[in-house]
């Protein structure tokens, strides 16, 4: 009786890590988040705003890409798409996996936000990041008695965090929505 005991707690165990962390990491309590820099600037959207983003040691016009259900929009760099991502639309390069989403009133769970991602420690907005080979950076942004969550996803920070930044930062809201 007791080897069976042994037995299936160890295979609970083998389980719960199967999926990458142990499930009781997400409980542990993590530091809150105090960042003094915004990363969102709120403006609204001006047709004849010209914006330029700087990226990969180049700077290069962007291309305003509304969200087709949300009054947000973001600036692309060439070569840059919007495309679905599950229900949602996503702005960036998706054969690269770097991309951004936009969603209204999603909730953040802080107990799944066990990870940081340092270079966005700084950002008021930044509620912390999963990872789980690839990484998701999620922000919460009000505007209008609104909610929103942004998320950046992608596998290579170095490569990844400075576009989406500049992206983050080129976010406008649609008046008249």
């Amino acid at each position: 009786m007791r080897k069976t005991a042994i037995g299936l707690a160890l295979m609970l165990l083998l389980v719960l890590t199967a999926c990458g962390k142990p499930a009781w990491v997400g409980h542990q309590e993590s530091e809150p988040l105090e960042g003094t820099e915004q990363l969102f600037d709120f403006k609204a959207y001006d047709p004849n705003e010209q914006v330029q983003l700087n990226w990969d040691g180049q700077t290069a016009a962007g291309t305003f890409e509304r969200h087709p259900k949300l009054p947000v929009g973001v600036y692309l760099p060439e070569g840059a798409t919007a495309f679905k991502m599950g229900n949602d639309t996503a702005w960036g390069f998706q054969s690269q996996q770097i991309f951004m989403t936009v969603t209204q009133n999603s909730l953040i769970d802080a107990s799944l936000m066990r990870d940081r991602t340092e270079e966005l420690m700084g950002y008021e907005e930044y509620k912390g990041s999963i990872n789980d080979g690839r990484v998701a950076d999620f922000f919460q942004v009000e505007h209008d008695g609104q909610t929103y969550v942004v998320s950046f996803t992608y596998l290579d920070p170095a490569k990844a965090l400075p576009l989406l930044t500049e992206m983050a930062k080129s976010l406008r809201f649609v008046e008249g929505g």
